[in-house]
């Protein structure tokens, strides 16, 4: 008898909580939840609906004429970042983001909603909650330290 006997694998590729878009001027970025949920495709079609404020993601082919790359297979980080400029122009006249510091960035969060029936994740932009964070990684001058061989 197994000691692991009534007991079930609980995989890392589960998804679970909530899918999340955050935006910025500078990116759209789906959190791990929305890049499972979208089954993570290597490309996906965004759509605007500018009447209900709303965006869509859903997984399509390469040869999709609309196809946006998006998942890389063996790819270790779960989130996936758009910074398409294309992208960002859609979605930026749908938020007011305030001028802020030099190491703070204003963004914006969405939960949004799997259409199972559709296969496509939608985020509403007008329930968005939006605020400023603390910028990440290396801070504009700061200078990297290289060692020398």
């Amino acid at each position: 008898m197994s000691s692991l006997q009534g007991f079930e694998v609980v995989s890392p590729n589960t998804a679970s909580g909530r899918s999340v878009l955050t935006v910025t001027k500078n990116y759209a970025r789906l959190n791990k939840n929305a890049v499972l949920e979208l089954g993570r495709p290597e490309f996906i079609e965004f759509f605007i609906n500018p009447t209900t404020k709303q965006f869509a993601f859903k997984a399509c082919e390469e040869s999709n004429p609309n196809a946006i790359p998006f998942f890389i297979p063996g790819k270790t980080t779960a989130s996936v970042t758009l910074n398409q400029q294309f992208v960002l122009d859609a979605m930026g006249p749908y938020f007011e983001f305030p001028e802020v510091e030099d190491d703070q960035e204003a963004y914006a969060q969405i939960k949004g909603t799997l259409l199972n029936s559709e296969d496509m994740l939608v985020f509403n932009a007008a329930k968005a909650e939006q605020g400023v964070m603390k910028k990440r990684g290396r801070k504009k001058g700061q200078k990297v330290k290289v060692s020398e061989a």
